[in-house]
């Protein structure tokens, strides 16, 4: 009677943890969500207020999604595409689809990145210094808000999956394995790179014993099935058409031993440049961080397969340290390197969870955290500054001050020349045709060059069809174009018109710079 009375006891104690940590958990997630929130409205809301001109890799985009499709490039998926695609059926094809999305993703990116630093560091402090950290990324406190757009949708589903993960370790219910299939299986429609990390994910739990015996059940192969049909339509959309494998074939450009070369290089240093300055302003605050972070590092290799408790700190850095594996083994096999460094931030973005928890265990930890939150508050500030005087102040700020381009102007000359919006315009720069979208919705967008799209309705007869083009592009580009225009029956009336379009700013006179293009009008 008395054991049964304890065992009574016992299950009550912890229901009441049970329930204080789920309270403690939700006002820390109330805290993570202001906190994002905002910080989205005071980027989102500067950069509406700036300009309406698109960022560097939204205008690839935004001439893609003029139509649904199963897929637009074999080799990225299309999960971003066919969002921005419904998104624009609301908004149209403007500067705030692209914001909505990207920082819609930022948010919950945070969210589920709380949710897995609170299940592993077990303490709400630490789990809001983790996402807090992100401010201390280059790549997510600067670049982030200049560009990306299929790379934001891969973070989502990067931390979503650890999350997910992290309840099938705890629970293994049904409703959890299908949470995790459907996860994974638009996670495999947003980058390659999710896959990587799917593998570097299951791989790390493989080591060890203890999460493997609990998350690794024949109830799996239902996750696999629900991811596999999700991502179905854009694998039928490869398969369908033998040219798309063309695109996994390129021929090298440098020979396989410098591809080799340059691919190990990025693996090399991948983590580090995703992960700088976070890398290195954690180790300066937290004494000791060196020496415990190298002790994590071995104990990967010395107590893999061993049977021990389960160390899901130890998953994480195992997954960062299969993450560096497989990408020295896609640089020596298959040469694959040369990318920008942003890539891999899907791969690496649960890496701040490690990060902060060898700061949780180091000495004096708690009594540094509130140095390594006020640093992370200062750094958003300045970034924020920075960001505010890119886009408002131009020259001498930035150099290219693509936020400053009178793209408006170049529209009243096509407008005043006698083209409706209702006609085709042809370009070989994505960005100019990206940025011209917005002011003709209706137009029939065609992108010649490296990532050259035709988009599947015909040009109606009798329409204007205009090729514009910036005046600082070679003349042999330019005939090159025409001469493929030309080809199929086209032809040009006239001679290309000139546009100098005059920069404003706030103290330099009117047309202190201009923006030159060049249009012909076709027949």
């Amino acid at each position: 009677m008395a054991d049964t009375a304890r065992g009574e006891q016992g299950r009550r104690f912890g229901a009441v943890d049970e329930r204080s940590a789920s309270r403690d958990r939700a006002r820390g997630l109330v805290i993570a969500l202001a906190g994002v929130l905002a910080y989205v409205c005071i980027h989102a809301g500067f950069r509406l207020l700036a300009s309406s001109t698109l960022g560097e890799d939204d205008t690839l985009d935004q001439i893609l999604v003029q139509e649904l499709r199963g897929g637009y490039d074999p080799r990225q998926p299309p999960l971003y595409d066919w969002v921005l695609f419904a998104v624009q059926q609301v908004t149209g094809p403007k500067l705030i689809s692209f914001l909505a999305i990207k920082y819609a993703a930022l948010t919950a990116t945070v969210v589920f990145l709380y949710l897995a630093a609170y299940r592993i560091l077990q303490d709400r402090i630490w789990a809001l210094l983790t996402v807090e950290s992100l401010a201390l990324i280059y790549q997510i406190a600067w670049r982030y808000h200049e560009g990306f757009t299929h790379e934001v949708l891969a973070m989502v589903a990067v931390a979503a999956t650890l999350w997910a993960f992290l309840r099938l370790y705890d629970h293994g219910r049904l409703a959890d394995v299908v949470l995790f299939g459907v996860i994974s299986g638009f996670g495999m429609l947003t980058e390659p790179n999710y896959t990587v990390y799917q593998m570097c994910l299951w791989g790390a739990a493989v080591m060890q014993p203890a999460i493997k015996q609990r998350v690794v059940t024949p109830r799996l192969l239902i996750s696999v099935v629900i991811a596999a049909l999700i991502a179905s339509p854009f694998v039928w959309w490869v398969v369908s058409d033998p040219s798309h494998f063309d695109a996994y074939f390129r021929p090298s450009e440098h020979g396989h031993l410098t591809d080799m070369a340059i691919g190990v290089k990025d693996a090399l240093r991948g983590p580090f440049m995703y992960l700088a300055p976070l890398i290195v302003i954690v180790p300066l605050i937290f004494p000791g961080f060196l020496a415990r972070a190298w002790a994590d590092i071995k104990s990967v290799w010395t107590r893999a397969f061993v049977e021990q408790p389960a160390d899901l700190a130890r998953l994480v850095l195992s997954t960062m340290l299969l993450g560096i594996a497989l990408s020295i083994f896609g640089g020596v096999a298959f040469g694959i390197g040369n990318y920008a460094m942003h890539v891999l931030m899907p791969l690496y973005v649960t890496s701040v969870i490690w990060l902060i928890s060898v700061a949780q265990r180091s000495e004096g930890g708690l009594r540094r955290r509130p140095v390594l939150a006020k640093v992370a508050l200062v750094i958003a500030v300045i970034a924020l500054v920075a960001r505010l005087a890119n886009m408002f102040v131009l020259d001498p700020v930035c150099k290219k001050c693509r936020w400053g381009i009178p793209y408006a102007t170049l529209v009243q000359q096509l407008t005043a020349s006698g083209f409706d919006g209702n006609g085709t315009i042809i370009v070989i720069d994505d960005e100019l045709g990206g940025n011209l979208r917005p002011y003709f919705p209706n137009a029939r967008f065609v992108l010649h060059g490296y990532h050259a799209f035709m988009p599947d309705r015909e040009a109606r007869s009798g329409d204007i069809r205009l090729l514009v083009w910036d005046a600082k592009e070679p003349d042999k580009a330019i005939a090159e174009v025409l001469h493929d225009i030309t080809a199929r029956g086209s032809s040009v009336p006239g001679k290309p018109v000139l546009i100098e379009a005059p920069w404003h700013h706030l103290w330099k006179p009117d047309g202190y710079r201009t923006s030159d293009w060049k249009f012909v009008m076709l027949k």
